[in-house]
C-alpha cells in the first residue's frame, strides 16, 4: 500500500470525519415536546421582534427568576462523543437580564451553564456539572451563539436529552435556533489515503475504535516505532480503506463466526473448579499464641494417631488423604456413612450422635450391626443404591410403626427396633411429595437454582446494602414446581415454609435436624401459597381422573396422600366435610373465584368454581392429615 497523499498537504475534503451542526429545535418544536413555564411561552415576527432564523423566536421579560422550558421529546435527542450542545440569544440592550441559564434534561434537571451573575439563579451547585460558570453575559444588543461541550454538564455519549430549559434573571432575553453540533462520517468508506484518515481521527480518536488503535494515533507519525506503524496500517488497509476492506470483511465476519461457535462450544462444558499441589510443599509451623511472626515448631502433613498410619506407598498429599479415608481398614469412614444413611430411614442412627463419633458422642445401640452395613457397604463398592435397598427391604424397615403401652413404656426410642420408624418427613420431602401428589412436580434433573413462592420482604431483611440478593424476585412457570433441591438458598435466610418444618439456616454444617411440632406447620400448609396452589391442581385431579362419584373421587385423592384406603368411617367424615364446603362455596361463588386464584398454574376453566373449590378444600385437608407427612 502506498498512501497517495505521502508527502501532499491533506485537503480538507479528505477528511472523513466532519463537525456537522443539527438544529433540533427553531420555528417548529421537537415531536412530543410538552411546552411549560412559570408563564406560557411566547414567540416573537420579525415584525415584532429580534429574529434569528426562520419566522420566529421565543422571548420572556421577567422581574426576578423566570425559565421556560420543554419536556418529553420523543425521539430525544442523542448525543455523541465531544458534542457540543448550542443556542442562539439576543440580550434586550434596555433592559438586560442579571444572569442566563441553559439546562438540558437527560431524564433529569443537573446538566446547566450560567452566564452573568453566579448568585442570581440558584439553581444547582456551582463549579459542578449542576452549574458550570460560562463567563460574563453575552454581547449585548445582537445575536450570541452560545455552545456547551456536553462534557462540561455531565452528559456523555449516549445520552439522550428530551428536554432543555431557558432560564433568566431580569430583562429581557429572546432566543431562537438550538441544536447540536456533531461528528459524523458522511464519507468515512471512501477513505484512501490512511493520513487523511489519521488527520480525521485527531485530537480524540472515535471511541469505536478499538484501544489500541486509540493510542497508536496519538502519537505523531515520526516518533512510531515499525511495529506501531505496521499495527496502524494494517487496521487501516482491512477496516477502513476503501476498496481493501471490501476483501477483508467477509473474511472477517467467517472468522466472528467461527469464533462464536467455539466460544459456544466451550461454554457447553461442564467446568469445575480444581485445584493443584505446590512442586514442594510450604514450610509450616505453630504459631505463638497465633501471631504470624511468631513461628514455633515446624509441622508435617499427617494424619491423627489414634487412627491408622497412611496406607503403604501411598503419597503423603491429597490424594493420598483420600485414599487413607477409603482404605478397608478405616474405623470411620464406613461406619459414618451407612450410620446416616440409616438415620435417613429410620429416624435415628444407631449412633444417636452422627455429628459425633468422639468420645462426646453416644455408643451405637447395635455396634455389631454398624459393623456389618459398614463392611458390606465396602465389600459391594460404596455401592449407595444396593445399601439403600438393603435396608428399606429388611423386615426391621417393613414392620408396623404400631406401638402398644408396655413397649412404648420400656423403649420410648426405638432402639430395640421393636416397631417400624414413624416421624415427620423433612421439609424438601413434604414440599416434593405434596407437589407430586398435585401432578406439578418437575422432574426433570440439572439446572439451575430456581425461586418458588415466598413472602415479600423476607431478604430484605437480612441484607446488606448493595446485595445481590437484597430483593427477592420469584420464578415463573416450571421454576416454581422443581424438586426442593433445586431452590435458592440464601444464607442466613431459608424459604420461610422449609424453615418451618425445622430445614436448618446453613450457617452451620447440621448432620442431625430437630424436629419439631408446632402450629405453624399446620397454618403453613393450610395457607402457604404452594400448598394451597397444590390442593387446587390435586382437587383437579380428584374431579377429572377419580371417578364420578363423590366416593371414588374422595378415595382417590385419600390413596394419593396416604397411600392407603380410607375406612368407611374416615369416608364418611370427608363426605359430610364436602358437601358444608358445597354448600359454603356455591353460595358464595366470589370467595370461590378468590380461592381458585391461588398460584400461577392455571386453572381448569371448565370446572364449576363452587364445586372446584368445595373440592380444592377437601384436598387441603387431605395434605394436612398427620399420615401425609409422617413417614
Amino acid at each position: 500500500y502506498v498512501d497517495p497523499l505521502e508527502g501532499k498537504s491533506i485537503p480538507a475534503d479528505a477528511l472523513s470525519v466532519l463537525r456537522q451542526e443539527f438544529v433540533w429545535f427553531d420555528d417548529d418544536m421537537p415531536a412530543g415536546a410538552n411546552l411549560q413555564g412559570d408563564t406560557p411561552w411566547k414567540f416573537v415576527t420579525k415584525a415584532e421582534g429580534p429574529v434569528l432564523s426562520g419566522e420566529k423566536s421565543s422571548t420572556r421579560t421577567a422581574p426576578g427568576l423566570s425559565q421556560h422550558f420543554f419536556t418529553g421529546a420523543n425521539p430525544g435527542l442523542k448525543l455523541g462523543e465531544s458534542d457540543i450542545l448550542f443556542a442562539h440569544v439576543y440580550l434586550d440592550p434596555a433592559n438586560p437580564p442579571k444572569a442566563i441559564m441553559m439546562q438540558f434534561n437527560d431524564g433529569a434537571w443537573e446538566h446547566r451553564m450560567n452566564w452573568g451573575d453566579e448568585d442570581a439563579i440558584g439553581f444547582g451547585v456551582k463549579n459542578s456539572v449542576a452549574k458550570r460558570l460560562g463567563g460574563p453575559l453575552p454581547k449585548l444588543g445582537e445575536w450570541v451563539r452560545l455552545e456547551v461541550n456536553i462534557a462540561d454538564v455531565g452528559l456523555k455519549a449516549g445520552s439522550s436529552l428530551n428536554g432543555w430549559a431557558f432560564t433568566q434573571f431580569g430583562g429581557t432575553v429572546y432566543w431562537d435556533k438550538a441544536g447540536v453540533i456533531t461528528r459524523t462520517t458522511p464519507v468515512r468508506t471512501e477513505f484512501t489515503s490512511q493520513l487523511a484518515w489519521e488527520e480525521s481521527e485527531l485530537p480524540t480518536p472515535r471511541k469505536e475504535l478499538p484501544a489500541d488503535i486509540q493510542n497508536l494515533i496519538k502519537i505523531e507519525r515520526t516518533k512510531r516505532n515499525p511495529d506501531q506503524q505496521k499495527q496502524l496500517l494494517n487496521y487501516f488497509v482491512q477496516n477502513i480503506h476503501k476498496e481493501s476492506k471490501a476483501t477483508f470483511a467477509p473474511l472477517f465476519a467467517k472468522v466472528a463466526d467461527l469464533t462464536k461457535q467455539r466460544t459456544d462450544f466451550d461454554n457447553a462444558i461442564p467446568a469445575t473448579m480444581i485445584s493443584g499441589d505446590l512442586p514442594q510443599p510450604r514450610e509450616t509451623f505453630v504459631l505463638i499464641r497465633g501471631a504470624y511472626d511468631k513461628k514455633g515448631d515446624k509441622v508435617e502433613r499427617g494424619v491423627p494417631s489414634v487412627l491408622p498410619a497412611l496406607p503403604e506407598g501411598v503419597p503423603n498429599n491429597r490424594l493420598g488423604l483420600a485414599k487413607w479415608l477409603t482404605a478397608p481398614n478405616h474405623p470411620l469412614t464406613s461406619r459414618v456413612i451407612v450410620n446416616r444413611y440409616w438415620q435417613q430411614f429410620f429416624g435415628t442412627g444407631i449412633v444417636k450422635t452422627a455429628e459425633d463419633f468422639g468420645a462426646q458422642g453416644t455408643w451405637p445401640t447395635h455396634p455389631e450391626l454398624l459393623d456389618w452395613l459398614s463392611t458390606e457397604f465396602i465389600r459391594t463398592g460404596w455401592n449407595v443404591k444396593q445399601m439403600h435397598k438393603l435396608m428399606v427391604m429388611s423386615g426391621t424397615y417393613r414392620q408396623s410403626s404400631n406401638v402398644s403401652a408396655t413397649l412404648l413404656t420400656r423403649d420410648s426410642e426405638n432402639q430395640l427396633l421393636a416397631r417400624g420408624p414413624r416421624f415427620r418427613l423433612e421439609a424438601e420431602v413434604i414440599r416434593d411429595s405434596v407437589l407430586a401428589m398435585s401432578g406439578l412436580l418437575v422432574e426433570r434433573s440439572g439446572g439451575k437454582s430456581v425461586k418458588p413462592y415466598q413472602p415479600e420482604g423476607v431478604w430484605e431483611a437480612v441484607a446488606f446494602v448493595g446485595s445481590n440478593t437484597r430483593e427477592f424476585k420469584q420464578d415463573a412457570g416450571e421454576s416454581l414446581y422443581r424438586r426442593s433441591m433445586y431452590t435458592f438458598w440464601k444464607r442466613t435466610s431459608p424459604p420461610p415454609s422449609m424453615s418451618t418444618f425445622d430445614a436448618p439456616s446453613r450457617e452451620n454444617c447440621t448432620v442431625r435436624r430437630p424436629r419439631t411440632n408446632t402450629p405453624l406447620q399446620a397454618l403453613a400448609l393450610m395457607n402457604d401459597k404452594q400448598y394451597v396452589e397444590a390442593a387446587r391442581r390435586l382437587a383437579e385431579r380428584m374431579l377429572t381422573e377419580g371417578g364420578s362419584t363423590p366416593e371414588s373421587r374422595l378415595t382417590f385423592g385419600f390413596r394419593w396422600t396416604t397411600a392407603r384406603t380410607p375406612t368407611a368411617k374416615e369416608l364418611e367424615v370427608l363426605q359430610r366435610t364436602l358437601q358444608k364446603q358445597l354448600t359454603t362455596f356455591q353460595a358464595d361463588k366470589p370467595t370461590a373465584e378468590k380461592l381458585l386464584a391461588y398460584g400461577d398454574s392455571p386453572r381448569n376453566m371448565n370446572l364449576e368454581p363452587g364445586e372446584y373449590a368445595a373440592w380444592t378444600m377437601i384436598a387441603n385437608l387431605l395434605i394436612n392429615l398427620d399420615e401425609t407427612i409422617t413417614k
